[in-house]
């Protein structure tokens, strides 16, 4: 029998804690750290550490630890890389959402507050990420905290403790992502690409048969989760998969392998509520609401069309206007409702991220090693964006630390192939990394 979650949730803090200690050593453990209080949710896991504001302790002692290391202070700057300029430019048109939103102060709260803590996020990435060790490290630490949200929904569902929904027992926890299941399904089919192009290629055995469990549970959890978003994202990434491999004869057999494997096992309410995505918003409540969130972000932006009602202002917003308080459930009636016009910033930072992973993978040679390790981080940031931006057309969050990540991630391989003087675009002597 699998331990319960509450029995060995001692481990996260614990984790923290070391941590921050190593990052005196190397301050991408003090990102780490802050990376594993952010979703583990320590302040409501134990709420004195909620009380004493843990989570932003801790990132005052990774921003000061940054400060005082001996590199990397303007990686974050607009003239390093066009990502960050493009991360600027969202963070001042969000803050000026703020400003001039419908309602201020729940602007700020549900949007504003979120945009400065993920900003932060990425300043912390870029201005620490110098190696490629220090790239595995945060690429493991972002496999193994998902592992993580996903092992109490998993063991809550095989044990019987699950939330009862008119299609079915779904798997719940009781923190972030876990406690609702759309989030806790792309939450886990987000970080697939990386555990597939990142963990699986590392030739040691005891990895593969560790990165094989992570896959498992993660397989789990989405099919636990009853999300149909969910089963639909872990199908295109399944492709996305296939796409991008090098062998894709021998991916295309493994993956269609995986999914009649997937559906076969699958128990038959479960086909039975997938099989609705078929009768596309007419198929159920839920359905029809993510339509009627896209709908209404467009009605919010012919309202206020130059910046929106403001960022995190959608749900009240929607209640102001059309008296039914509820979020968007649709990534891009979010953006529109929210920014209006100006959601075209946020457009611009991922086709950024996008541009740049292009033109970095130009200038790798997948024959050599350590080309194909850059290469297969890159295609997993890709592929898992693709998967993301496919996905919000059943869930909101445009500003989840996903996005952010990703980003920073990019911006950090291309100033480690900067260091080693391989530029992926001819780029002038101001914009090398420091």
């Amino acid at each position: 029998m699998l331990p319960s979650a509450e029995s060995i949730q001692i481990i996260v803090p614990v984790a923290s804690i070391a941590l921050l200690v190593m990052s005196l050593k190397n301050p991408v453990y003090g990102v780490i750290a802050y990376f594993v209080v952010l979703n583990a949710k320590l302040g409501d896991m134990y709420p004195v550490l909620g009380a004493v504001r843990f989570e932003l302790i801790v990132a005052l002692f990774v921003m000061v630890r940054i400060l005082f290391s001996t590199r990397g202070h303007g990686n974050f700057l607009p003239r390093v890389n066009p990502i960050n300029t493009a991360l600027w430019l969202l963070f001042a048109v969000g803050m000026i959402s703020v400003a001039f939103s419908l309602f201020p102060g729940v602007s700020w709260n549900e949007g504003g507050y979120f945009l400065l803590k993920m900003t932060i996020f990425y300043i912390m990435i870029v201005t620490t990420v110098h190696t490629s060790a220090d790239l595995s490290r945060i690429l493991w630490a972002f496999i193994l905290i998902t592992a993580w949200i996903a092992y109490e929904p998993v063991v809550n569902y095989i044990s019987g403790n699950v939330d009862e929904q008119l299609y079915g027992a779904v798997a719940v926890g009781r923190f972030g992502a876990a406690t609702g299941h759309v989030a806790f399904a792309n939450t886990l089919n987000q970080v697939i690409p990386v555990l597939i192009f990142f963990a699986f290629r590392d030739r040691t055995m005891f990895v593969k048969t560790i990165s094989l469990a992570i896959l498992g549970l993660l397989a789990f959890g989405v099919y636990a989760s009853k999300s149909r978003g969910g089963f639909l994202g872990l199908f295109v990434t399944a492709m996305g998969i296939v796409y991008f491999s090098r062998d894709r004869m021998k991916a295309g057999i493994i993956a269609g392998a995986f999914m009649f494997v997937f559906l076969t096992i699958a128990a038959s309410d479960y086909i039975s509520h997938m099989s609705t995505i078929t009768e596309g918003i007419h198929a159920s409540r839920t359905a029809s609401d993510r339509y009627l969130g896209l709908v209404n972000g467009v009605s919010m932006m012919i309202k206020r069309p130059v910046l929106g009602v403001g960022i995190g202002c959608y749900a009240e917003a929607r209640r102001h206007y059309f008296h039914y308080y509820f979020y968007s459930h649709n990534l891009y009636g979010e953006l529109f409702g929210e920014l209006g016009i100006a959601s075209v910033v946020w457009f611009f930072f991922i086709y950024q991220i996008f541009k740049r992973a292009s033109a970095i993978k130009r200038t790798l040679d997948p024959s050599r090693a350590r080309d194909t390790y850059y290469t297969n981080i890159i295609t997993a940031i890709q592929l898992g964006l693709f998967v993301r931006l496919f996905v919000g057309n059943f869930t909101h969050g445009s500003l989840i630390w996903f996005w952010f990540m990703m980003a920073a991630l990019t911006v950090a391989v291309q100033n480690i192939l900067l260091q080693e003087e391989r530029s992926p675009l001819p780029e002038p002597d101001h914009m090398k990394p420091e």
